[in-house]
């Protein structure tokens, strides 16, 4: 449905010139909600505007379906705008008007008849749960409401794709799960192709398929949600995934001497990682048994991806180095992760590395 091909953006001030985009590579399918996260900075808004075209890129392609946007006259590109629906972070509401007038503001020169219009702005209001404030001025609407009609607005010509620009980044937590799962009854019910904008780990993993990781405007990783979650590979990923198992606040507790000084010299500070059906097996037992070690857990969480869980354990694990070893062996054969925490009793400083 979309496709980005070595996307370029560099913007020119004066004598000097910045490089937002550096030759961006991004495929997205029908159907799918695909998530682009990154640090501020990184260059994720700058390229979701490219994909309509509101910021045109300074060389590349973008194709939405078949058809090369970039080669477009400013009329076809216009026409070609209506298939591509796009909310921001602020509403962008227009305050003078109600509720009705301002979905309907994208159907003016439609050709629509005047109670085709009314019909079309009703069923939009039915689909984000709004009917009753058909009459309504944004003043009167909260935050969460106020984001409902923008998406209607943004449905009105029925777009085959609806870009969400940090949609949720202005809503309090109940508001912004009650707008991902709209977004996500209008993915299954239109089969629409949205894309996701965030700095938020929890938005992408509530709502996303797949997920592109942005860094100094490159796509530094991307694939499957649960792939990315399970296995991140790229150190910003890794790091966006720490704040959501607040690894971070593990390793801080971890530096406190009540736990520095728990541990022997001949023990072991492990973090376990799991995925799916491995979180119901009782592989600490198993591991304690086959290998004759002893395991504790210190911190251990889980979260809900996708509806699959993904947890991870810290551990202290007791025995022969040898007999420890063999048990990381087999935790990897079940497809479970096994990394060694290392730490300085001195420094307190904690680290980790595969085991």
């Amino acid at each position: 449905m979309i496709q980005l091909k070595n996307i370029k953006k560099t913007y020119v001030l004066g004598k000097s010139s910045v490089e937002a985009l550096k030759g961006v590579n991004l495929d997205i399918k029908e159907g799918e909600i695909c998530g682009i996260i990154g640090f501020s900075g990184a260059g994720k808004s700058t390229l979701v505007r490219c994909i309509n075209l509101l910021e045109r890129p300074t060389s590349g392609d973008v194709f939405i379906g078949n058809q090369n946007i970039m080669k477009l006259s400013s009329k076809d590109l216009r026409e070609s705008r209506k298939n591509i629906g796009m909310i921001f972070q602020h509403f962008n509401l227009m305050k003078s008007k109600t509720v009705f007038k301002n979905i309907a503001y994208p159907l003016k020169g439609s050709g629509l008849s005047k109670d085709d219009i009314k019909n079309r702005v009703i069923d939009l209001l039915e689909l984000v749960g709004l009917s009753d404030k058909i009459n309504s001025y944004p003043s009167q609407l909260s935050g969460g409401q106020k984001q409902r009609v923008a998406i209607a607005r943004a449905l009105a010509n029925n777009p085959k794709v609806l870009l969400c620009d940090e949609a949720t980044s202005a809503l309090d937590p109940q508001t912004t799960q009650s707008i991902l799962n709209l977004l996500k009854d209008i993915n299954e019910k239109l089969n629409l192709t949205i894309v996701i904008i965030t700095h938020e780990m929890h938005v992408v993993k509530e709502i996303c398929d797949n997920i592109a990781v942005m860094e100094d405007g490159n796509i530094v990783e991307k694939g499957d949600i649960l792939n990315i979650f399970s296995n991140p590979q790229a150190k910003v990923t890794k790091n966006f995934i720490s704040t959501l198992f607040q690894n971070n606040k593990i390793y801080d507790l971890l530096k406190k001497d009540l736990f520095i000084k728990e541990i022997k010299e001949d023990e072991v500070l492990a973090k376990i990682s799991f995925v799916g059906q491995n979180t119901g097996q009782a592989f600490i037992s198993k591991i304690s048994r086959k290998f004759k070690i002893d395991a504790s857990i210190l911190f251990g969480n889980i979260e809900m991806v996708k509806n699959i869980p993904i947890g991870n354990l810290i551990v202290k694990l007791s025995g022969q180095t040898e007999n420890i070893l063999n048990a990381g062996k087999y935790l990897k054969e079940h497809n479970i992760n096994l990394e060694v925490i290392d730490y300085d009793r001195n420094t307190k400083n904690t680290d980790t590395k595969c085991s």
